[in-house]
């Protein structure tokens, strides 16, 4: 039986000798980025507000009754059928019969009646016809196919929000490292100028820091750009309006390490696309027994009853008609035209389809899976890595602040170390960010995102 088990260890936490800094510049950012008053929401609270204001599961959420309605459609087939009709008329013209006699004189009858009422009841209802049984049964589980599409687009949907808002946490943590590393390029800007006022570098090592300084600041820009862009995108999915305040609470790595997971093909079972597929075999198949039962008989129950009278001073009592009957009708057919075969041939051509696109849909869901997965365990690999060479490259850091101070290190030693540094540290957070995109997509393969 498959089984998704996930081995959890608690995440170490990773220690800056920035904190302090970092502090200062996170407390900067928010201050940028959210003004007072703003709405502050978690990744939960957020996918909430996706699922209450996004219009397209709106939109799904008014299909799903569409096609309820239609069920009761198609089932009120299956009920009697009652009509009551009723009409009264007035004649203002008289009209004569004239009958010759033997005689040869003429004689004069008249026809109409000055008023005259008539009404009718009439009670109809299906006895036997295969063809509506089976069109009820087909319109259920074209209602059904319709909630597992609801379920489906709420799976790609909160996926989507999911990873618009681990983007966005990520491109606001990777603000404040490019923030650490313009004050680090700046601290080192100020450091040769001490040092050149003292004659100990050169006018062209000045100019050359100045340039490195300068270069930290477009891609501080575009990410500060970035950030903004994605979360205009989170609330135009969320439909909340772009002029409101958002602030983002949660943290990219605050994630439990999974350092093994188990699937197989039969974790997909609950996936919404797989269970759509095999409600349209099913209706296939019935498709073909409701064509096949094209020539059994059909019964129906008719009873109706009929009211009819005429008067000149509306007293109809006096000359009034009534009938009431029961009539069981049978309809049977006989030829087609071929219409009926050709309608078997198609339904079996659309089941052998449906039946051949489900299983290239769970073929191409495994080959996801499978790609989750290997993602999934290389992110794991890839924090673990970048955590030891942040902490070399920050102690590296803080032996070249004091060489440079000195004067022993070149300002070119002391670029690359800075790059490194920051290199690793952006790269740790798009490892985290891989390993948020992993699990979701694991969560949505397997239909379990929630």
């Amino acid at each position: 039986m498959g089984t998704t088990l996930f081995t959890t260890k608690t995440m170490k936490q990773i220690k800056y000798p920035f904190r302090s800094l970092s502090l200062w510049i996170f407390c900067a950012i928010l201050g940028m980025y959210a003004p007072s008053h703003s709405q502050e929401l978690d990744l939960q609270s957020y996918i909430k507000l996706v699922k209450e204001g996004n219009i397209d599961l709106r939109q799904s959420a008014k299909q799903v009754l569409i096609t309820k309605e239609e069920t009761k459609m198609a089932k009120s087939a299956l009920l009697p059928n009652v009509s009551v009709n009723g009409f009264y008329q007035r004649d203002f013209n008289r009209n004569f019969l004239f009958i010759n006699d033997f005689d040869g004189s003429t004689t004069r009858l008249r026809t109409n009646f000055n008023n005259s009422v008539s009404a009718n009841a009439a009670l109809s209802q299906t006895i036997f016809d295969p063809a509506i049984f089976s069109a009820a049964k087909i319109a259920k589980l074209a209602e059904e196919i319709s909630a597992l599409q609801d379920q489906d687009l709420h799976n790609e949907l909160i996926t989507q929000a999911s990873t618009l808002y681990w983007q966005a946490i990520f491109t606001k943590a990777s603000v404040i490292v490019l923030v650490e590393n313009s004050s680090l390029a700046e601290e080192q800007l100020s450091q040769v100028k001490k040092l050149h006022s003292k004659g100990m570098v050169s006018d062209l090592q000045v100019q050359q820091v100045e340039v490195f300084y300068k270069k930290t600041l477009p891609p501080l820009e575009n990410a500060k750009n970035q950030f903004s862009k994605l979360m205009n995108d989170l609330k135009v999915l969320a439909n909340i309006p772009t002029t409101e305040p958002m602030i983002l609470t949660d943290d990219l790595k605050t994630i439990s390490l999974n350092n093994v997971i188990y699937t197989d093909e039969a974790d997909l079972e609950g996936q919404p696309k797989l269970k759509t597929l095999k409600k349209e075999v099913e209706i296939a198949l019935r498709q073909i027994n409701r064509n096949k039962k094209f020539w059994y008989p059909k019964f129906n129950l008719t009873a109706a009853y009929n009211y009819d009278a005429q008067a000149n001073d509306l007293n109809f009592s006096a000359n009034e008609n009534k009938l009431f009957l029961v009539q069981l009708g049978v309809n049977v057919p006989i030829f087609s035209g071929g219409q009926n075969r050709a309608k078997i041939a198609k339904a079996s051509l659309e089941k052998e389809t449906a039946e051949l696109h489900l299983v290239k849909t769970k073929q191409h869901l495994v080959h996801q899976l499978r790609t989750a997965e290997n993602d999934y365990s290389t992110a794991i690999a890839n924090i673990e890595t970048y955590r030891e060479t942040i902490s070399l490259s920050e102690n590296e850091i803080e032996i070249f602040k004091k060489q440079l101070s000195l004067g022993v290190v070149t300002t070119v030693e002391f670029k690359e170390s800075r790059l490194r540094l920051t290199q690793s540290r952006l790269a740790l957070l798009n490892a985290y960010l891989d390993l948020h995109i992993a699990h979701l997509q694991i969560l949505r393969i397997t239909g379990q995102i929630h």
